[in-house]
């Protein structure tokens, strides 16, 4: 299931709103193509899942509770890769309006000067993103009543919201606090990685970090951006992109303790547009035409996406 919301400026009576966008995506859909934006920023907050995005060549992995932006004119896309599962704001703002979000020009002058001058492209957005983007999204899709009371104009509810998450975004990041795990989840990630192959049970894992099964499961989500069972799923998934170039898929399955093919190779597709027989086709067709190189063998997502070159290899 997949749902999308689009917000445009026929919505939004603000100077310089182009666009306001959430998704939810619970598998993964093809990728964006390169594009740009001329004179507008987009900022991205992930809440949930991960997402690679390149920006002049270079590849940003995002995880649960980052931000990303692009500058005006900045071409950018998904490095080829799919647009993975999880839910994802956007906005994009054009910086060339002298009354940027209906502000003075001095104040939209700052404004503009402040986003322009973020030093860090990704980083952890501040706590209360989430709720404050769900305000947003909220406003944006309620229609009113002619009989309701309108506590505060739209359009200045709107302003005091979007001033907000856009502050927060810079001071965020000047932080320039990339995502990172606090010890006790870092024991657990360990703990998963270690033992990859064998059943997982939250309260299991809630041992290992010392805390109750229901603080550690909202604490895992906070810090690492998606469940523990879809991360370990997650991570099942980029060892098996290893695994098969050696091994057959039922063997990889078992191996990394799928209760089964199938179920494997819904998981497979679910995360990376193909299933696991088709993965292996384009290895050996990779290999007929010419010996990949050491570093073509490198498999894992993140590589893939540095490289940029995953749904084109499935695609040849």
């Amino acid at each position: 299931m997949a749902s999308r919301l689009l917000f445009s400026f026929r919505d939004i009576p603000l100077p310089g709103v182009v666009m306001f966008g959430r998704y939810q995506l619970a598998a993964s859909s093809s990728g964006l193509l390169p594009h740009s934006h001329a004179a507008a920023i987009e900022i991205c907050f992930l809440e949930r899942g991960e997402q690679t995005y390149r920006v002049n060549g270079l590849a940003y992995r995002l995880r649960g509770h980052d931000q990303f932006f692009t500058l005006p004119s900045e071409v950018h896309d998904t490095a080829n890769l799919p647009q993975e599962r999880g839910i994802l704001f956007w906005l994009i703002l054009r910086l060339d309006a002298a009354n940027l979000l209906g502000l003075s020009p001095p104040a939209a002058r700052r404004l503009k000067t402040a986003l322009l001058g973020m030093p860090t492209r990704h980083f952890r957005a501040y706590p209360g993103c989430s709720a404050l983007l769900g305000e947003i999204t909220a406003c944006l899709s309620k229609k009113k009543t002619t009989d309701e009371p309108e506590m505060l104009p739209r359009p200045l509810y709107l302003q005091t919201l979007l001033l907000a998450y856009l502050t927060r975004t810079i001071e965020a990041s000047h932080r320039g606090a990339h995502g990172g795990a606090t010890p006790v989840i870092q024991r657990v990630l360990s703990h998963l990685e270690k033992h990859l192959n064998d059943p997982i049970q939250v309260s299991a894992l809630a041992r290992v970090a010392g805390l109750s099964e229901t603080r550690f499961k909202i604490r895992f989500k906070a810090e690492v951006g998606v469940p523990p069972a879809e991360f370990w799923l997650r991570k099942k998934i980029e060892k098996s992109l290893l695994l098969l170039r050696e091994h057959q898929v039922t063997e990889v399955a078992y191996e990394l303790g799928f209760s089964s093919s199938q179920y494997f190779a819904t998981a497979f597709k679910r995360y990376t547009l193909a299933n696991p027989s088709q993965f292996q086709r384009q290895l050996r067709k990779k290999a007929e035409k010419k010996r990949p190189s050491s570093s073509n063998l490198q498999l894992r997502f993140q590589e893939l996406a540095a490289k940029g070159s995953l749904q084109k290899f499935w695609s040849s």
